[in-house]
């Protein structure tokens, strides 16, 4: 008894595999913005007249979690939030005044959420 081993369709389902993975990181990430997990040290009026506290969200304006840009090649994915304030957000920073603005890490929140190998092996038992 003979075995073909399909190499195209191997190579298929890695790429759609790989798809679906970086998708489910997405998601992971996006689903970090959306929770109200982040500390804040006062309470804010949001653009939209809402007052929040703390725990909250980092939604806001919603400019941040609808910057998200997905760049993909052969062999790696790249998620960028291309929101003027992202890096501000996601590592924290100081004002000229001295106020403290907390760091709000979503990423790591998403990678943290995210078991991606695992998320693209159920995707190759699936397809192979």
């Amino acid at each position: 008894m003979s075995n073909n081993i399909n190499i195209s369709q191997i190579n298929a389902a890695i790429d759609k595999a790989f798809d679906v993975a970086v998708d489910a990181l997405a998601d992971s990430c996006q689903d970090a913005i959306a929770s109200e997990i982040w500390e804040w040290p006062r309470e804010t009026v949001r653009q939209n007249s809402d007052i929040v506290g703390s725990p909250r969200d980092i939604v806001d304006t919603e400019e941040l979690i609808d910057s998200l840009v997905i760049s993909r090649s052969a062999n790696a994915a790249e998620l960028t939030w291309e929101a003027d304030h992202a890096a501000i957000v996601h590592d924290g920073a100081t004002t000229k005044s001295g106020t403290d603005l907390p760091a709000r890490p979503w990423t790591k929140v998403g990678i943290e959420n995210c078991d991606v190998a695992e998320v693209m092996q159920k995707q190759l038992n699936k397809l192979l």
